[in-house]
């Protein structure tokens, strides 16, 4: 088991990162930082707590009854651990179990020394140059998500990074085990949930090997370290988007993509420096401050009092109650149906499928060409103060609306600027928006920030990808009533 939390023995108590220099590391730290380099940022730099899983706490009781057992021959093992119990070599004084790397440490990477522990070392044959390195792993689906052989002794994967540098480490200390050539790297599984089982995974290879994985893989990975742990700004921490659900879910997301603590891709979207007209257009600036809204009078169905929050002014000039209980339900027409006035029809609409009615109670007659306005309707005007965020999607709204299109354009324009692309949708592989991660950065994006409260068209939904997800991250945004779809 590797211990990050530790402190070298001699000296002064230090941390892993204080004040932007790198004063020592580990291997969980390194697949840490090659999961996500921003949750390390956040955990090692600005130190945010990490809360314990239930699947970490299952891990640690089941790591201190494997200890116990392999150095007294006591049988403490639960269920879990029992399981594997055949897979175990026989106790004995002989076996280094939980051993520390010593202070000062053998094992280093571009200067930044590493500490930690090594869950089981098995030296009865090292009169034959060869050495076990054992790390005892606990998971809930062995043949899911066991390790390969391959991976083992690869520094470019989560395993390999942690074994590679146990292999390093052995090599390094000579003295207490003179002769090695050949280093069993082995993970042990112990299944943690369904039918209990263990597995071993064993790879054997040279200490050569081992060390130029370290040399050539894991010192570029160090350098990278230090240059994010002199980052002033979260922004300058690289994400992962891909990594955010992983084991369990990052418990940093909320951090990563909004909060005051830290600058992150959400920061940098809103400009640091603007001018009052400026900001008021921005979608993604907080709304002005409410005031108290004008009395229009009462409303004739519900009695409600009416102000410009809660209003509409039709063509005709009469005010309409908004989300009134006693109101007709607006009729929700296609995109691609003709103009229409919108108004609230008083009448039930006919319905459009079934048998023809006979006789309606009271027919309205369809106003001629010649009596009506013209189609030409006045431009949008700005929402009013404390306005509830309305939606209508694929059909004509009845009151004044802006195209929810501009807004989803700015925000996707801003997220391909934060990820360094052109366009988030053609984002490569290389890039933290790559492979589809760009969906969940937009959500969240909008999620956090979304558009002034008012009334919003989304038309040809079909069409645009990046509506359909602004649409599904507004929506459960939106009040009663507020949220409106066109059906056919």
């Amino acid at each position: 088991m590797d211990t990050s939390v530790m402190q070298p023995a001699e000296g002064p108590r230090r941390r892993a990162v204080d004040g932007g220099v790198l004063n020592f590391l580990s291997v969980s730290q390194l697949k840490q930082f090659s999961l996500c380099p921003r949750r390390w940022y956040f955990v090692k730099v600005l130190r945010l707590p990490e809360p314990e899983t239930k699947a970490q706490a299952l891990g640690v009781e089941g790591h201190a009854q494997l200890e116990h057992y392999l150095r007294t021959g006591e049988d403490v093992l639960g269920d879990v651990a029992r399981a594997g119990r055949h897979l175990l070599p026989a106790p004995g004084a002989d076996l280094l179990v939980e051993e520390s790397f010593g202070t000062p440490s053998p094992l280093s990477a571009d200067g930044v020394p590493f500490i930690g522990h090594i869950d089981l070392i098995n030296p009865r044959r090292l009169a034959e140059g060869v050495l076990r390195v054992t790390d005892h792993k606990f998971s809930s689906n062995v043949g899911r998500y066991a390790a390969t052989p391959a991976q083992l002794v690869d520094a470019n994967t989560e395993a390999g990074l942690q074994m590679v540098g146990y292999g390093v480490w052995a090599a390094l200390s000579d003295a207490r085990f003179p002769g090695v050539r050949v280093l069993e790297l082995e993970h042990l599984y112990f299944q943690t949930r369904g039918a209990r089982r263990a597995a071993s995974v064993l790879a054997s290879v040279s200490v050569e090997h081992v060390s130029r994985e370290w040399t050539q893989k894991v010192v570029p990975m160090v350098r990278r370290m230090r240059e994010v742990a002199r980052a002033t700004r979260t922004a300058d921490a690289p994400p992962n988007f891909g990594a955010c659900e992983k084991y369990g879910g990052c418990p940093f997301k909320a951090q990563c993509l909004s909060g005051e603590r830290t600058m992150s891709l959400l920061n940098r979207f809103v400009p640091k420096l603007q001018s009052p007209d400026t900001a008021a257009q921005l979608p993604l600036s907080a709304p002005p401050q409410a005031t108290a809204p004008e009395a229009l009078g009462t409303c004739d169905r519900c009695g409600a009092s009416l102000t410009s929050e809660n209003t509409s002014k039709l063509r005709s000039g009469e005010v309409l109650h908004v989300s009134c209980p006693g109101a007709e339900v607006a009729a929700v027409l296609p995109p691609d149906a003709p103009a229409a006035s919108p108004t609230i029809a008083t009448e039930v609409a006919p319905k459009r499928r079934g048998r023809k009615p006979k006789a309606l109670n009271a027919p309205v007659a369809a106003p001629r060409v010649e009596d009506q306005e013209p189609a030409t309707s006045p431009p949008a005007t700005p929402s009013p103060q404390g306005e509830r965020l309305r939606l209508f999607v694929d059909c004509v709204p009845n009151m004044p609306a802006e195209s929810l299109s501009e807004y989803v354009a700015k925000v996707a324009a801003q997220v391909s600027e934060a990820g360094g692309v052109a366009d988030l949708r053609f984002a490569g592989a290389e890039s933290t928006l790559g492979f589809g991660r760009w969906k969940g950065a937009l959500s969240m994006a909008i999620r956090n920030a979304p558009p002034v409260p008012g009334a919003y068209a989304a038309l040809g939904l079909a069409h645009s990808e990046l509506l359909q997800l602004a649409v599904e991250a507004l929506e459960p945004l939106c009040g009663p009533g507020d949220f409106v779809r066109g059906a056919r």
